[in-house]
């Protein structure tokens, strides 16, 4: 098994279509739904840790799910609210 895996791979374990649509999707995902950040070192193919992805969908499910969560103005405010 791999310990680390490319856009691609990602996209099949957690419900995307293909490696566009996760890096489409992976700001919202990081910020809003603590998906794990890819690893600093790898910057061009970026690169995930396996374990960590699979940890992820464990918890909160596959894209379809954490895509579907409503995302709104208040929930940005509360975001900003948590931080101040």
């Amino acid at each position: 098994m791999k310990p680390f895996i490319t856009a691609d791979t990602v996209a099949e374990l957690t419900g995307f279509d293909d490696g566009p649509a996760f890096l489409r999707a992976r700001p919202r995902l990081e910020r809003y739904e603590n998906f794990p950040p890819p690893m600093p070192t790898c910057l061009r193919p970026m690169k995930w840790r396996k374990d960590a992805v699979l940890a992820w969908v464990d918890t909160a499910g596959t894209a379809e799910t954490a895509i579907t969560a409503p995302i709104g103005p208040n929930v940005v405010l509360l975001e900003e609210a948590r931080r101040a």
